[in-house]
């Protein structure tokens, strides 16, 4: 028990630096300084990061302790009290999705990944949903206008469907990456 404590607390630590890997990619392709690629690169990175976890840990906890270490990074970070949510919710979803498979199930692990992808959609999710309070959250922050001016993205159906669509088609093909690597390193780890 204390060692599969120790190996998910590891592999969030590991899907936190995908979390900054993804940020850092979704920064380079949109440079407006928005976050709004982020969560699908995530899942790109993270993809491998996950697969290996339920592969090495298949019991309900560990990937909800990864989505509330997310959860609690964004609050932490004060990002706006909703902006944690997702975290905590699709950590919880993507447990028990995984679970109903065992944590064995190929479909059920690639569905709880994309499901778990969307973790990290708080901020862009909070900003769509209660942009005045994301907008306050930020001057509290110390951000200027001008900044908060260049990053908010309107939430018009084609932009929802795009981040929608750029997220479940980075954890597909991160899914997909990490479903070969689990295989090969599973049993390394």
């Amino acid at each position: 028990m204390e060692k599969s404590i120790l190996t998910t607390l590891l592999f969030a630590v590991l899907y936190f630096l995908c979390m900054g890997i993804g940020v850092l990619l979704g920064n380079l392709l949109d440079q407006t300084g928005n976050m709004f690629y982020a969560p699908a690169f995530t899942a790109l990175v993270g993809g491998s990061v996950y697969m290996i976890l339920v592969a090495k840990v298949p019991r309900f906890g560990a990937v909800t302790t990864i989505g509330l270490v997310i959860a609690l990074f964004f609050l932490g970070t004060k990002h706006g009290a909703g902006a944690f949510l997702p975290g905590i919710i699709c950590g919880l979803l993507a447990d028990g999705v995984a679970n109903l498979g065992k944590y064995k199930n190929q479909t059920k692990n690639f569905l709880s990944f994309i499901l778990f992808a969307f973790s990290t959609a708080g901020p862009i999710l909070l900003m769509w949903i209660a942009p005045q309070a994301y907008m306050a959250t930020l001057l509290a922050r110390g951000k200027s206008q001008e900044y908060i001016d260049r990053i908010m993205v309107a939430p018009n159906p084609g932009t929802v469907l795009l981040f929608i669509a750029s997220i479940v088609i980075g954890a597909l093909v991160g899914a997909l990456i990490g479903q070969t690597l689990s295989k090969k390193f599973a049993q390394k780890i």
